[in-house]
């Protein structure tokens, strides 16, 4: 009888010790694969942070540029006058690239990561960088659909807005300039924290 018991308690220990040794390494198992996905999304974003930045170094001289000329003509009367005539003289004297921005950083990455339950698995100093540069990100760019109403607008060299418009025009670009400037110093400590 002694021997039978002691038989069913061995039998209970090792289905229990079976059971619990199973939950354990599925658990494991699910905590690699998670790890693994969350590596990768903190690869796409490491990527997306590398490419923004490359993208931010490229405009900024121009932007400044672009900045500088706005500083310089905005008092000119014979700009003004110019502008007031034809329109295009604001791309020929200004923006000597056709354009004052063709590419937007992306936060495609940073989007999808934002809503994926694995980012609990990402380091808490890299998610505060990752929030400040890509917040950083879109109030550095909200100037831009101001300008780009500014270029649409039908009267945007009329007598009565030009004046304005080249006011409001420079100041946008100055503050896109400064918050770019900002955005690259938060690059580089993203770039710092996150090993790029």
């Amino acid at each position: 009888m002694k021997k039978s018991i002691l038989n069913n308690i061995k039998q209970i220990f090792l289905i229990v010790f079976s059971v619990v040794l199973g939950l354990f390494l599925n658990e494991r198992i699910e905590e690699s694969k998670n790890e693994k996905e969350a590596g990768k999304l903190l690869s796409k974003i490491k990527s997306e942070v590398k490419d923004n930045k490359k993208l931010i170094e490229y405009w900024l001289p121009y932007h400044k540029k672009i900045a500088k000329k706005l500083d310089s003509l905005n008092d000119n009367e014979s700009f003004i006058e110019g502008f007031i005539e034809d329109e295009s003289i604001l791309y020929k004297k200004v923006l000597t690239s056709g354009t004052f921005m063709s590419d937007m950083p992306s936060e495609d990455a940073w989007d999808i990561a934002k809503s994926h339950p694995l980012i609990v698995n990402f380091d808490y100093e890299e998610l505060l960088i990752l929030s400040r540069v890509y917040t950083q990100q879109k109030m550095t760019f909200d100037p831009v659909s101001k300008i780009s109403e500014i270029f649409l607008s039908p009267d945007i060299n009329s007598t009565e807005n030009a004046r304005k418009n080249l006011h409001i025009f420079k100041n946008q670009m100055r503050e896109i300039v400064s918050r770019e400037s900002q955005l690259l110093e938060y690059y580089t400590k993203a770039a710092e924290i996150l090993k790029l």
